[in-house]
């Protein structure tokens, strides 16, 4: 099966590159370097999958972001109705990643085991690990469970025909990559396992480390998954907007195309 995939940017933030890099220590080197929110979305005739859903404005709110739209409401102008949307990958439960997993009462969701062991366990409410979600996201996802609509991943597996998620971990325990087959080759959603150009190009670990060792390793498995046809779209990278073509006449700075 071949998908159509969009990005659609729905929060930003400034931040500098010494934020931006794993021990970053020169101050001659430190520069400006925003930070884009994104969801996803992979179509094909009547299938519809999205790719991690954002988070609200209460939150942007509480954490300083810039809040551009509602990413879930957004679909709409891409002819989505999220109330029917079957599916639903979540690439992490960071966040900005899985806030607004409520508003798809539809969805079945996709997550690695490992992730949701990791925020269901014992060093989930250290204080590090405890910033970098909201519980009531969490909880979401295990109320989900109990209803049977959470779809475990150990590892690899073609989720559905022409979409394969891959364990990638290192950002966070259960981080996974997402690759969906377009009529011109793959898209490799590459999520927060390179949230720049610049990690992935340079080999430079992003800030937020769960396990450096293996966020070295997501960079060699993006870069496996890849070939001469393939796009590689980081995480949160302002250059997404700017390197593809609008979604659709109306959507320019909103949505993008990516193929």
């Amino acid at each position: 099966m071949k998908y159509q995939v969009y990005a659609i940017e729905y929060a930003t933030r400034q931040a500098r590159s010494s934020e931006n890099f794993f021990g970053h220590s020169d101050p001659h080197e430190d520069y400006p370097m925003p930070l884009s929110y994104y969801i996803w979305v992979a179509v094909s005739g009547s299938t519809t999958v999205v790719i991690d859903v954002g988070f609200t404005r209460e939150v942007a709110v509480k954490r300083h972001r810039d809040y551009l739209r509602c990413p879930v409401e957004t679909l709409h102008q891409l002819d989505i109705d999220p109330s029917t949307v079957p599916y639903v990958v979540i690439s992490h439960m960071h966040y900005d990643h899985v806030g607004n997993a409520h508003k798809f009462p539809s969805a079945e969701f996709f997550v690695q085991e490992s992730e949701m062991t990791f925020w269901t366990g014992k060093y989930a409410s250290k204080p590090h690990f405890r910033s970098l979600v909201e519980v009531e996201d969490v909880v979401h996802l295990v109320r989900e469970n109990f209803r049977g609509r959470v779809h475990f991943v150990n590892g690899v597996e073609e989720i559905l025909p022409g979409i394969t998620v891959y364990k990638s971990g290192g950002h966070s325990a259960g981080l996974q990559v997402v690759k969906v087959n377009t009529e011109n080759g793959n898209v490799i959603l590459a999520s927060d396992a390179t949230h720049f150009y610049k990690n992935l190009e340079e080999n430079r670990p992003f800030s937020v480390v769960h396990n450096l060792a293996d966020m070295y390793a997501a960079f060699d498995l993006i870069r496996s998954l890849a070939n001469e046809s393939s796009i590689i779209v980081p995480g949160h990278d302002p250059l997404v907007m700017e390197r593809f073509p609008a979604a659709k006449k109306g959507l320019e700075g909103v949505a993008v195309r990516i193929d």
